[in-house]
């Protein structure tokens, strides 16, 4: 097992080859890993106190559905027998744009893992399921977010204030992005070649 939680096979490059796949069944001890690494959740959205094994099951059996209106991608990294983590789009196929979500549960942060992972997420929405924009929520401390999306030509919009309430902490800001097909492509053309 790597140090990080993900099963490493052999050497990754310092920039890894990263991929998209859906969910499969057995994904769900991947899952369990992420939600319960406090590193990876801290900056979620909406956090949990624990995450048990069957509801990892659960989720990953929602994942795998492509009948409704959400997509869900496991994250698969080059010399990484598991996934490292998900991104997800909410809400296509309306008039309103659909959210990108995404979480890198495993130690490999840092190394552009999230970026890469991203900009595929974007593609598809832009180019497969035909989304106008995208946009996303980001608690306003979670830097690291905000400069991976900004890299991928997205604009901060506006600021929730004290959106995010945290137990024993003061609530946090939340802050909107968005980012139109024509911006994602001009930013992220190094990506996608």
């Amino acid at each position: 097992m790597h140090p990080g939680g993900g099963i490493r096979v052999f050497g990754v490059s310092d920039r890894p080859q990263v991929s998209l796949r859906p969910f499969q069944p057995g994904d769900a001890a991947a899952v369990h890993r992420w939600f319960n690494n406090p590193a990876a959740t801290a900056s979620l959205m909406e956090q949990r106190d624990s995450f048990s094994l069957e509801e990892a099951e659960a989720w990953v059996s929602r994942a795998m559905e492509d009948s409704g209106e959400d997509r869900k991608y496991a994250i698969e990294v080059e010399g990484y027998e598991e996934p490292v983590g998900f991104t997800a789009l909410y809400g296509l196929f309306r008039q309103t744009a659909p959210e990108l979500g995404a979480l890198i549960g495993d130690e490999v942060r840092g190394a552009g893992v999230g970026r890469r992972a991203e900009a595929l997420t974007l593609a598809k929405a832009f180019d497969e399921f035909g989304a106008h924009r995208v946009y996303g929520r980001i608690p306003a401390r979670n830097e690291i977010a905000k400069r991976t999306v900004a890299g991928l030509g997205w604009k901060h919009e506006g600021t929730m204030r004290a959106h995010l309430r945290r137990d024993d902490a003061p609530a946090d800001d939340c802050e909107v992005w968005g980012v139109l097909p024509e911006e994602f492509r001009a930013a992220a053309a190094d990506l996608l070649a």
